[in-house]
Order: structure tokens, then sequence, then C-alpha cells
């Protein structure tokens, strides 16, 4: 009988306890339990971080997951406070100038960028150096639950309400016109960069599941999303590897869905369900963050994502 040092060239690895590992396929020999065990790539998931210091909805997003910024947002009114996060804790930052909810954010952590946002509704755009925000250049056009991507010398603003088609590009100091979107929409999710943008989900007059991809000039139809919602994470991704999830699709939902420039697929579910969301990061390593849960409340909750996640199963004969 042919053995599996014969055809792996190794020996099955004996062990106390089950190793730490990220490899597919791995298997060793559980001595405590009497079982051989490997390692299986469960794809995507999400696991719980560190909560936000303040529970708020529709607030602004910058960064990745282990540096992360949230800022602004709605309480039961506007609030101007911000937060870091370390990939752990959340600790207090700059307050933002002016209070607002509703806003767009880019950039990162020590070089972020808000947009717009309902104070109620304004044009006002503010520039974050890791401890303090300064005032930017305004918006041509005052605007509200719109999207944001790009960084904090090339952003790019694009959706919202009033003005649902507008397209605006930031060089660090103001905003220009770019290319309306093809698809008005508010309460969208955006992601990329300023010459490679990514723009989905969203409500017209019924939720959105069409996707949009920008070239710095132009809006293109991308592929569609599985599940039609509003709402969704604010940010997080580019615009071959984008990551939507949680919104509302006729109920709050917890679904993930990823973009690999073409095709959405899907992947796992949010812990929590909720909608009005921020996110950040990248589709392998993503964070959302705030929000508000399925009995209406503001949430504090902040997820982690991971792809792969690998899990341990035992190996059995049946």
């Amino acid at each position: 009988m042919t053995t599996y040092k014969e055809i792996f060239g190794k020996y099955v690895k004996n062990y106390s306890s089950d190793p730490s590992s990220d490899i597919e396929g791995q298997i060793w020999y559980n001595s405590t339990s009497g079982t051989f065990k490997s390692n299986l790539n469960i794809g995507g998931a999400w696991a719980s971080g560190g909560n936000l210091t303040t529970a708020r909805r529709t607030l602004g997003n910058a960064g990745i997951q282990t540096a992360a910024l949230a800022f602004g947002g709605l309480t039961t009114v506007g609030i101007n406070s911000t937060e870091e996060y370390d990939g752990s804790t959340w600790s207090p930052g700059g307050n933002l100038g002016t209070a607002r909810y509703d806003i767009a954010g880019a950039g990162t952590q020590t070089a972020g960028l808000g947009f717009g946002g309902q104070t109620p509704s304004t044009a006002a755009t503010e520039e974050y150096d890791g401890s303090a925000w300064t005032a930017g250049g305004n918006l041509g056009t005052a605007v509200f639950s719109n999207a944001g991507a790009g960084t904090q010398t090339a952003g790019l603003s694009f959706g919202g309400y009033v003005s649902v088609t507008n397209t605006e590009e930031y060089n660090g100091s103001a905003w220009t016109a770019g290319g309306a979107m093809g698809t008005g929409r508010r309460a969208l999710t955006g992601g990329g960069t300023q010459t490679a943008g990514l723009a989905a989900a969203g409500i017209a007059t019924v939720n959105l599941g069409s996707t949009e991809e920008y070239d710095g000039s132009a809006w293109t139809t991308g592929g569609t999303m599985n599940t039609a919602r509003r709402a969704t994470s604010l940010g997080g991704g580019t615009q071959t590897a984008g990551i939507v999830s949680g919104g509302i699709a006729g109920a709050v939902t917890a679904a993930t869905e990823l973009y690999n420039g073409s095709t959405w697929t899907a992947s796992g579910n949010l812990t929590t369900a909720r909608r009005y969301l921020a996110g950040a990061g990248t589709q392998p390593t993503a964070i959302a963050f705030g929000g508000l849960d399925v009995g209406n409340a503001n949430t504090a909750a902040t997820e982690e994502f991971t792809d792969p996640t690998f899990s341990t199963k035992t190996i059995t004969t049946s």
C-alpha cells in the first residue's frame, strides 16, 4: 500500500494541540484527541473587532483594517468626533471642523479626506493629517449620501442627494467636474482610485444592484450584484477587488459580496446585520464599523474580514 510519505515526500507531523496554519490541505495528527486533522479554506469570513467609542451611523471612513479612520455620523444629531483604529482598539482623534452625517470619505488614517454630508447639505471638504482636520476646497455642488474614493490629493466624489449623477475630482486643493454617472443614485458604496473608481448598489427609485467603473473621465457599466441594496458599507476595495457588505435589501442584510472586475460573488456574512455602516481596507482584509442594527439602534460594532479564512477539520473515513 502506498504511504502518505511516498506520495508527498514527508511524514504526517504529530502535535499535542492543533497548530496555527494558513496552508490549505495541511494534515497532522493530534495525539491528545487521537485524530487526524487538516486545514480547510472556508473563504472569506468576518470576526469581531474592537467597538467604536461612540455608536453612530452614516459616518465617514478612510484607511485600512489596521489603520482605519471613522469620522462624523449621526447619533441623535450630527457629530464631529473622529476615531482611529489600530487593528484592535479605537481611540479619539481630532474633531471635524463641521459636525455632519451622510458624509463621504477617502484617503488614509494620516491623510484622510471628508466631504459633503448633512448639516444640512454641505459642500465643505476637510483634510486630516493624523491629528487634526483643516478646511480644503469646497465641492462644486453641496451633496450628501454620496460615495468617495481615492486619496487626499486625488479624491473622487460621486452620486448622492440631490445631484445623483454628479462626479467631482479633487487635486488636493480644489474640486472639478468629472464624467456623469450612467445611473443616478444615493446611499451607494464606492472604492478604488480617482482613475479607477468603483460605484455599486444605492437607490434611485428602487434599490440597485448595478455597478459602474470610472477611468478618470467616464463611467461604464460593470457586473451586476447578486443582491440589490442600498445603505451598504461605504468604502473598501478596488475596481478589480471590491467588497460590499450589509445594507437594506428589502430587509436589513448581513450579506457580503466580492467583485473581481467583472463578476460579483457571495462571501461570508457579517455577524451583525446592519445598514448605514462604514467600511475600509481591501478585499482580503477589510473592516466594517458602525451603522444601524435590525432593532433600529446605532451600533458601535466593528468587524474584520479575512479572505481566505481557514478552519480546522477532523478527518474521518466515512
